[in-house]
């Protein structure tokens, strides 16, 4: 183990032999630049690193997508697998956040598998209810989360939640947790990711520790399970959290889990276990729709202090182009937030698109907007210079919304984008072509063809 020394001096030399080993397992310079650069160590040891970042959309970022390398450089360099810590420099009273415990550094046989604390130990604690955005996406399965973590273990037991990545499926399962432990502090409360579970039962084999394992898990009042798909194919996993969930099942304990798919769509997943998640409440979260996005924006804008900082239009246009997936709405404030305080710029739209570019696919030629406005042009018999212009007669008004509605669907134009491509109309007005369009594609069987024809035409 290294000879630590708590000086200033040796603090930062600490600190750059850490940077290199990061930069080394990152693979993108932009990315260390973006994220690593700005951190300023204040302690280094093998027990705890102390870093401090310029705002908490660092801590969820790094937590997010690079706590794995930088613990393994900090095993690297101080010879143990340390506590990392961060306080966010931009808060009135700095709040220190603790990294959750990962899954071990295998094949590195640094330091035993350190044990998922119960009580909510491994639980950001920014996660929780009052955080989480609800839109007409993911309104249900909030309201089952609410319920569970207010009666655990009496109503929609087990709680499955599937969705896509990025959707907020972890962050309604640890806010779950947080509820919890605020009205039952003495709660025996834990969240594992299905890898971790595994690991650790592989790590309780291999030192002759599975009673200890066993009687953890099966004494949890409520268990929380990140990314279940994680136990397809794996039988002794599978077997093992089996019996698990029946012994919490029996004790009328709770339990959440969350998958990319409903159970009956993860492949090589035993039928006893899907059996066992369709028992309970399979609850879906979808993509948030426009206004949820803003409103996901505006919020972590207000929690963060920065509300004022960032326009009402650039908050619109990161919403409009980035629809899919929450990380990368966030993503992008962040990085849109770093690069105006680094090269000292105002924000504005101009640089928004800049940094946006960076998150959305350029579209292929063929689904520019000349070439969608010349096939609807044709297909209704209209002229392009009429679409394009202030008639809004039905013969031109209808070909219009259509064409703005595949837009919106086939691109990741921004809502007043396409206004701009139809004489300069403004994003209600798009809004309102698209709710037209989608309605009679869903009411009229007729016009669902039409339109499909359409996009196969296009897509072609």
């Amino acid at each position: 183990m290294a000879v630590m020394n708590v000086q200033p001096e040796a603090i930062t030399q600490l600190w750059g032999q850490v940077l290199q080993a990061v930069r080394g397992r990152l693979g993108s310079q932009q990315a260390f630049d973006t994220w690593f650069r700005p951190i300023v160590p204040r302690h280094m040891s093998p027990e705890i690193v102390d870093l401090e970042v310029p705002n908490a959309f660092f801590v969820d970022w790094i937590h997010e997508h690079h706590l794995s390398a930088l613990r393994q450089s900090c095993a690297e360099v101080l010879g143990a697998l340390p506590d990392i810590r961060f306080s966010a420099r931009e808060q009135d009273a700095l709040e220190t956040l603790v990294a959750p415990e990962p899954p071990p550094l295998a094949p590195t046989p640094i330091v035993p598998e350190p044990p998922v604390r119960a009580n909510g130990g491994s639980l950001n604690p920014r996660l929780t209810f009052d955080s989480f955005v609800v839109g007409s996406g993911n309104r249900f399965t909030h309201a089952a989360c609410l319920a569970v973590a207010e009666n655990p273990g009496r109503v929609y037991n087990p709680l499955f939640i599937f969705g896509g990545s990025g959707l907020g499926k972890t962050h309604l399962l640890q806010a779950v947790g947080h509820a919890t432990l605020r009205s039952r502090p003495g709660a025996r409360v834990a969240y594992v990711s299905a890898e971790r579970f595994m690991n650790e039962m592989i790590y309780s084999i291999q030192h002759a520790q599975m009673l200890s394992f066993r009687n953890k898990y099966r004494n949890m009042d409520v268990l929380l399970i990140d990314d279940i798909q994680f136990l397809a194919g794996k039988q002794s996993t599978q077997e093992e959290f089996f019996y698990t969930f029946n012994a919490l099942s029996d004790a009328r304990k709770q339990v959440v889990v969350t998958s990319d798919k409903p159970p009956k769509d993860i492949e090589n997943l035993e039928e006893r276990l899907t059996s066992r998640f369709n028992q309970g409440l399979v609850s879906d979260v979808q993509p948030p729709d426009l206004e949820t996005r803003t409103a996901i924006l505006r919020n972590r804008c207000a929690v963060e202090g920065e509300g004022g900082r960032v326009p009402p239009d650039v908050l619109l246009l990161i919403a409009d182009r980035i629809r899919n997936n929450i990380r990368d709405l966030e993503g992008c404030l962040v990085r849109l937030l770093a690069v105006a305080s680094l090269v000292h710029r105002d924000i504005t739209l101009e640089l928004a698109e800049e940094v946006i570019h960076q998150y959305v696919d350029p579209e292929p030629d063929h689904l520019t907007p000349e070439r969608i406005i010349a096939v609807v042009c044709e297909r209704f018999g209209v002229r392009s210079e009429a679409l394009c212009g202030e008639r809004r007669t039905k013969t031109i008004a209808m070909p219009r919304q259509v064409a703005m509605y595949l837009m919106r669907q086939l691109t990741d134009l921004s809502l007043a984008e396409v206004g701009r491509e139809f004489g300069g109309r403004d994003h209600t007005t798009v809004l309102h072509a698209c709710d037209k369009v989608g309605g009679l594609i869903a009411s009229d069987s007729a016009w669902a063809d039409k339109v499909n024809g359409l996009i196969s035409t296009l897509m072609s």
